[in-house]
């Protein structure tokens, strides 16, 4: 049926129109008459104008097309000696260490117990003993640093001088503060969880096309909970499937 012998009657006597369809009265609005809904059905199964379903399907297969090469963005940290990434729609915010209380008879090695985040208790798991890697040795103090030029060569009066030297003492307490231990809140399905790392580099958008697999020889286990790696800042980075990091971290709670 063809688009011309569909009348039209809302958009002429009836709620569109001049309201002077005598069946108004009785169906209130047009959308309760069976005209209406007869030209509903007329429109939906009327032929397509020529060349729309060659429109459309060009349209989708561009879709997929492009698909292929999605971008991501995962938030990137490290634990240890390797560099991991959580997705970052998981991943709520990242806070200073904090002291984590032990659960009574329930703290073990994955869980380990319970910290303060925001008012809310949150319970902390190990990702290190999950996959099998050594965190890294307590950090240096800040006061402990290398010294800076200014500290290792003869006092210089030269305003040049003094500024170089602070901006290289600056530079080095911002270095600093990225690599101090933190707490990174993650919440899945409304259920939060925390766990500590030694570094975070923070957000990185990659393409899925990128992401390549991790070599089955290496020892620990973050090859078994991850999708693959991809590269960033020159670093390779092991992309943990969340799936299976959250399955085997609340395990424990069964």
């Amino acid at each position: 049926m063809s688009a011309t012998t569909i009348q039209d009657c809302w958009n002429q006597i009836g709620v569109q129109g001049d309201k002077s369809c005598p069946e108004l009265h009785r169906h209130i609005h047009c959308r309760n008459c069976p005209t209406f809904e007869q030209g509903a059905h007329a429109l939906l199964n009327r032929t397509p104008p020529a060349g729309y379903i060659e429109e459309w399907t060009q349209f989708l297969a561009r879709a997929k097309e492009t698909e292929a090469g999605f971008t991501d963005t995962a938030f990137v940290f490290r634990i240890g000696p390797e560099w991991l990434a959580l997705s970052a729609r998981l991943c709520v915010e990242v806070v200073s260490m904090r002291p984590i209380r032990r659960v009574p008879h329930r703290s073990d090695r994955m869980l380990m117990g319970l910290a303060s985040v925001r008012g809310e208790l949150l319970l902390c798991f190990s990702l290190a003993n999950l996959l099998g890697l050594e965190p890294a040795s307590r950090l240096e103090p800040a006061s402990r640093l290398e010294p800076s030029a200014e500290s290792s060569a003869p006092a210089e009066t030269s305003a040049t001088a003094e500024t170089s030297a602070a901006a290289e003492t600056s530079a080095a307490a911002k270095a600093a503060s990225k690599i101090l231990p933190r707490l990174l809140v993650a919440r899945k399905d409304r259920f939060a969880m925390a766990f500590p790392v030694d570094e975070v580099m923070g957000l990185h958008r990659f393409h899925r096309d990128n992401v390549r697999a991790i070599p089955a020889t290496v020892a620990h286990a973050v090859p078994q909970f991850s999708r693959g790696m991809f590269t960033a800042n020159g670093r390779k980075i092991g992309l943990l499937d969340d799936e299976l990091v959250f399955h085997a971290l609340t395990k424990v709670l069964a």
